[in-house]
């Protein structure tokens, strides 16, 4: 190694060694003024005027894109806390949107509601909103008697059958279905698709759209359903399409259009955008997985 590199080397062990004792001793005056403070503490509360230490909240984003962001989702963000808990306001808000979440679940749809939407009204094999909920497989297929109704009344052969199922919110389907249903309608109708009389089944889960879709010889099932609620989230609603229906059709040739309500999906936009993506289902020739691989 040459002069000039040993001494260059030299400076740089220097400089580091500097640093390091400097980011040693600032950390050792940490405690020591930590003890001061604790000293003059008990100090002032000797005489009987003792105080808790005041420490300053410095916060460490910018307020003003906090809001916007906040302002942006209906997701709680950025709630607060006081020591390991949640403020009050918090915690009894968090007990609404739970309480929102189970009566969602456990609602149910009125008896007038399919006759409103004109719908023809079937249900599966659940005789009630725990058995429905206790067995899943249950809610995948029609009763006898509605087996037979939808033979009797069904539309067969039809592009689209649609389906309007209570699911896992009920809510969700009264809120959502009275603007969705005609919406949809009119969209596919606008597209040339032959459709089926509207049906609706209580105690509804998806896969309920394979046997309905066998049945009538459907080449498209779509099934407008009440989501799975989250907190405040009760009247989401889901359409799932299945294109050539099969009994036990996988999930993986299925699609999904997911949160539609005021706060998020509404309506003819959710129309709008099954349409199109039926459009695109059929020239593909299947949904799902197949659909994406087709780059359609």
């Amino acid at each position: 190694m040459s002069e000039i590199d040993r001494k260059a080397v030299e400076a740089a062990v220097r400089a580091s060694l500097a640093e390091l004792l400097q980011a040693q001793e600032r950390a050792e005056a940490v405690p020591k003024a930590f003890e001061g403070d604790l000293m003059s503490q008990r100090a002032r509360c000797d005489d009987g005027t003792c105080r808790p230490r005041s420490m300053p909240h410095v916060p460490v984003f910018d307020k003003s894109e906090l809001a916007q962001l906040k302002a942006a989702t209906p997701a709680r963000l950025a709630q607060g806390r006081t020591g390991t808990r949640y403020l009050t306001g918090v915690y009894v808000g968090l007990r609404a949107e739970h309480a929102i979440a189970l009566d969602a679940v456990h609602g149910e749809v009125p008896d007038d509601l399919p006759q409103k939407l004109g719908c023809i009204s079937l249900r599966t094999r659940c005789k009630s909103r725990d058995e429905y909920l206790l067995h899943p497989d249950a809610g995948r297929r029609l009763d006898d008697e509605s087996a037979k109704r939808l033979t009797a009344e069904g539309t067969r052969g039809a592009d689209v059958q649609i389906i309007c199922g209570d699911g896992l919110a009920a809510w969700a389907l009264i809120e959502n279905g009275p603007a969705l249903l005609p919406a949809l309608t009119n969209a596919l109708t606008a597209a040339r698709f032959k459709l089926g009389k509207p049906l609706f089944v209580k105690f509804a889960r998806v896969g309920v759209q394979d046997e309905i879709g066998v049945a009538l010889q459907s080449k498209c099932t779509v099934i407008l359903v009440g989501e799975r609620p989250g907190l405040g989230t009760g009247d989401s609603l889901s359409i799932y399409t299945a294109f050539n229906p099969r009994m036990g059709q996988d999930n993986a040739e299925k699609d999904c259009i997911s949160n539609i309500r005021p706060l998020g999906l509404k309506p003819a936009e959710a129309a709008r955008e099954c349409t199109q993506l039926l459009q695109r289902t059929f020239a593909a020739g299947g949904g799902g997985v197949k659909l994406t691989q087709s780059g359609t």
